[in-house]
């Protein structure tokens, strides 16, 4: 399947302006939907639904937000001014933004979200790791400071032979299709390679250039060397399955998903 439809889970701040400078291009590239979705859930949304406030202040608190969601949707459309405007599409609405994201996600191609910031609000903060969970589909997570070409260098997929492994290369096989090099790197002991085929034969059967990297290192700090590696080959994209293990194991003991999230400089394809 071509990527024909991206969605960008866009609130307006400095990471989701980033995502969506990466989903333009991409837009560009494969003559794609790019969507922007607002997905916001405040205290003054909540209060104006009440029934028995008074319909001059619901009427108040309403302007008030239609005004601030004007504004946001006014920066995306500055942001995609250059696509064709019948492949620019916006949503807005009040609802949990992970779980009104996650629900959306799942009719589209790839959903791209910025890394959470210190500062974002409560109402409209977005934690990719958790959209990529409950939607099932592939969530690119963009660092605040990334510079969109950067996507252009090396690509190094994480492989450690399990599911949400197998699963990210495959949700990310036309992406990787488009790459110069891919490096696919294990860390420590990892599932054997099956009789007959392993990662490198499958990638090579769809034409990418790829080269096969081990590293020594203990599953603890996986996430650590995974990204230690990146830097070294000056990587412009990660692609790694999330939450091998469980949610709780992850963040009651921290694990490759948490600490990828925790301390990523380049934009990284999750899948579970």
């Amino acid at each position: 399947m071509a990527i024909k439809n991206l969605l960008v889970a866009f609130n307006g701040n400095e990471a989701s302006e980033s995502a969506l400078h990466v989903a333009a291009r991409m837009q560009k590239k494969y003559g794609a939907h790019v969507t922007g979705l607002l997905a916001h859930e405040g205290r003054r949304d909540r209060f104006a639904a009440r029934s028995w406030v008074p319909d001059n202040v619901r009427g108040i608190l309403q302007k008030s937000i239609a005004a601030e969601e004007a504004e946001v949707e006014a920066r995306f459309r500055k942001i995609v001014a250059d696509a064709p405007q019948d492949r620019v599409h916006w949503i807005s609405l009040a609802g949990k933004p992970d779980g009104t994201v996650a629900q959306y996600a799942c009719m589209y191609d790839l959903t791209i979200v910025g890394t959470p910031l210190a500062n974002d609000r409560s109402e409209d903060a977005l934690h990719p790791e958790r959209i990529a969970l409950k939607s099932g589909r592939p969530v690119l997570i963009v660092p605040s400071t990334v510079d969109p070409d950067s996507m252009n260098r090396p690509t190094v997929l994480a492989w450690d032979g399990q599911r949400a492994a197998a699963r990210a290369m495959n949700d990310a096989m036309l992406i990787l299709e488009t790459k110069q090099q891919v490096d696919v790197l294990s860390i420590g002991d990892i599932r054997p390679s099956l009789q007959g085929i392993d990662v490198i034969e499958a990638l090579e059967r769809h034409g990418i250039t790829c080269q096969r990297v081990r590293r020594d290192g203990s599953v603890h700090r996986a996430g650590r060397d995974i990204l230690t590696y990146c830097k070294e080959i000056d990587a412009g994209l990660l692609v790694m399955g999330a939450f091998e293990h469980s949610v709780f194991r992850e963040e009651l003991l921290g694990g490759t998903t948490s600490t990828v999230l925790r301390h990523m400089t380049l934009p990284v394809l999750m899948s579970h």
